[in-house]
C-alpha cells in the first residue's frame, strides 16, 4: 500500500511539473485547421521546431539558474525561426517567457523580457504574417501572463526551500535538545545512586580491614540493593524513552504510588496534546512523583493536570509542611524542561510544598 501511494506521489508531481506542456498544442492549430495550405517540408520543419523547444525547455526548466541563459537563447531563436513558417509561435513565445521569470534574477528578468519583445516584434513583422496585430496581441498577453506566474513559481520554489532548511534545522534543534534532555534524566537516576554505591563500597572496604566482617557485609548487601533499585531505574528511563504518552504514564504512577502507600488524589482534563508537550509534560509529572516518593514524609497530596486551549497546567501538592526549600537537579530539571516549551515552573514552601507548572499551548501546535 505505501508503495502504491509513493507512486502516486510520484505520478502527481511529475504530471504538475510537465502536465503543463499539452498547451503548447496551440502551436500546432494552424498547422491542423490550414493543414492544405502547407507543404510536407514546411510540416515536417514546424514540427522539428516544436519537437527542438520541447526538448530544450524541459532542459530550461531542469537546470541549473547559472547555466539558463544558452538555452533560453536557444528558445528564442526557434520561436524567431518558427514564426516564418507558422502563425502558432504565441504559445512558444509564453513559454519562453516563463523560462525568464522562473530562472533569472529580478535584473536579468528585464533585460530577457526585453529580448523576448524585440524577437517577437522582429519575427512577426519580417515574416509577414496576417492580421499581425491579432498575432502580437495574443503573443504579448500570453508572454505576460507566463512571465509573471513563472516569477510566482520561483518565489514558491524559493519559500518551499527555506521552509525545508528551516525544518532542517528545527530537527536539528530538537535532537541536541533530546540529547542534553537524555543526559539529565541519566544524571538524575545514576548520580545519587552511583555517589551511594561508591561511598559505600568504600566504607565496607575499611570496615574489612579493620576486621568488622558483619558490618561489611551489610554495607556490601546494601551495595547489591542499591545497585538492583538502580538496574530497575535504568530500565524504566530506557521505556520511557521509548514511549513518552502521558496517559499511560499517569496510569503507571498511579500505580506506582499506591503500591507505596501514598494517598494522591489525581485531577486529570487532557484532551490531544502535541507530541513535543507531551513528552515534556510527561517527563515534568514523573520527576514531580519521584520527588514526592523521596522527601513526602505525610504520603498525602494531589496532582492536577489541565488543558486549556492557551496552556497546559500542572499542579502538584504535598501536603507535608515544608519549612527550606533547596532546589537539586530534579526540580532544577522540572524548570529547565519547563522554559524548553517557554514555559515556567514554580515552587512554593510552606504548610505544604506545591509545584506549579505551566505549559503554553499555540494554535499551530494544536493542529
Amino acid at each position: 500500500m505505501s508503495s502504491l501511494s509513493s507512486f502516486s506521489q510520484q505520478t502527481d508531481k511529475t504530471f504538475w511539473k510537465y502536465g503543463h506542456l499539452i498547451f503548447t498544442g496551440f502551436y500546432l492549430l494552424p498547422l491542423i485547421i490550414n493543414f492544405d495550405q502547407f507543404t510536407k517540408s514546411q510540416m515536417s520543419l514546424c514540427l522539428a521546431f516544436y519537437i527542438a523547444f520541447i526538448i530544450l525547455y524541459i532542459k530550461a526548466i531542469n537546470c541549473n539558474n547559472t547555466k539558463i541563459t544558452p538555452l533560453f537563447l536557444a528558445l528564442l531563436a526557434i520561436c524567431f525561426s518558427a514564426t516564418f513558417f507558422t502563425s502558432g509561435t504565441p504559445t512558444l513565445y509564453g513559454f519562453v517567457a516563463y523560462v525568464a521569470g522562473y530562472s533569472y534574477a529580478q535584473k536579468q528578468r528585464y533585460y530577457a523580457a526585453l529580448a523576448i519583445i524585440v524577437a517577437l516584434f522582429t519575427s512577426s513583422y519580417l515574416s509577414d504574417i496576417g492580421k499581425l496585430q491579432y498575432f502580437l496581441a495574443v503573443a504579448l498577453i500570453l508572454c505576460a501572463a507566463l512571465f509573471s506566474y513563472g516569477i510566482a513559481a520561483k518565489r514558491e520554489r524559493e519559500h518551499k526551500k527555506r521552509e525545508q532548511e528551516s525544518a532542517k534545522q528545527l530537527e536539528q534543534l530538537a535532537a541536541i535538545a533530546e540529547r542534553e534532555r537524555i543526559a539529565r534524566d541519566l544524571h538524575d537516576i545514576l548520580g545519587h545512586s552511583l555517589s551511594s554505591i561508591a561511598l559505600k563500597a568504600e566504607l565496607a572496604n575499611k570496615l574489612n580491614q579493620g576486621e568488622r566482617y558483619a558490618q561489611a557485609n551489610n554495607e556490601i548487601a546494601q551495595v547489591a540493593d542499591l545497585a538492583r533499585q538502580l538496574l530497575s531505574d535504568v530500565r524504566n528511563a530506557v521505556s520511557n524513552l521509548k514511549q513518552l504518552n502521558l496517559n499511560s504514564q499517569i496510569a503507571q504512577l498511579k500505580q506506582t504510588l499506591k503500591e507505596q502507600g501514598f494517598n494522591i488524589k489525581f485531577n486529570v482534563n487532557l484532551a490531544t496534546l502535541p507530541a513535543k508537550v507531551e513528552g515534556i509534560a510527561s517527563l515534568i509529572i514523573k520527576e514531580s512523583v519521584t520527588n514526592l516518593l523521596r522527601h513526602s514524609s505525610t504520603k498525602i497530596g494531589s496532582i492536577n493536570i489541565e488543558q486549556t486551549k492557551q496552556q497546559l497546567l500542572i499542579a502538584v501538592i504535598d501536603n507535608a509542611p515544608c519549612t527550606t526549600l533547596k532546589a537539586g537537579n530534579g526540580l532544577n530539571g522540572i524548570k529547565e524542561r519547563a522554559e524548553q516549551l517557554n514555559g515556567s515552573a514554580k515552587f512554593t514552601c510552606g504548610d505544604t510544598f506545591t509545584l506549579n507548572v505551566v505549559l503554553p499551548l499555540s494554535a499551530e501546535d494544536l493542529k
